[in-house]
């Protein structure tokens, strides 16, 4: 099941939304055009940040085996709530938690799919990885 943009999907935005970004500024500070060393510029500049983003912001998932309600999943729950994160909705199985005020709009949402004795959690990378260790 996808949950989110792969990996390829997130890199082209943050790739392209800094070469831009970068051309523009080399641009400006060199006093020329947008061809030539500002292109050059913006290149490099959009592929670290397509790496950069890329790493951190794409989607990833990771299975935990819950055994239902008991301690890991209430584990599980706990680790959300102490990241902040609250659950919003319930739909075909899938919950989805979300943080609540103005953070929420700079972080991602959190799914999290309850398929037996297991349960398979989908955000960002950055966030996926801070669940593990609390986890």
């Amino acid at each position: 099941m996808q949950y989110g943009p792969g990996t390829a999907a997130t890199f082209l935005y943050y790739f392209t939304s800094t070469a831009v970004v970068f051309t523009l500024i080399a641009a400006k500070a060199l006093g020329a055009g947008i061809d030539g060393v500002p292109q050059q510029v913006g290149l490099l500049g959009g592929l670290l940040g397509g790496l950069v983003g890329a790493y951190f912001n794409r989607t990833i998932t990771f299975t935990v085996e819950t055994n239902g309600k008991d301690a890991a999943s209430k584990k599980l729950m706990q680790a959300l709530k102490a990241m902040g994160y609250e659950k919003k909705s319930d739909a075909d199985g899938i919950a989805l938690y979300e943080r609540s005020g103005p953070s929420k709009l700079l972080s991602g949402k959190v799914f999290v799919h309850q398929e037996g004795k297991n349960a398979t959690i989908a955000s960002r990378a950055i966030h996926v990885k801070a669940l593990k260790r609390l986890i």
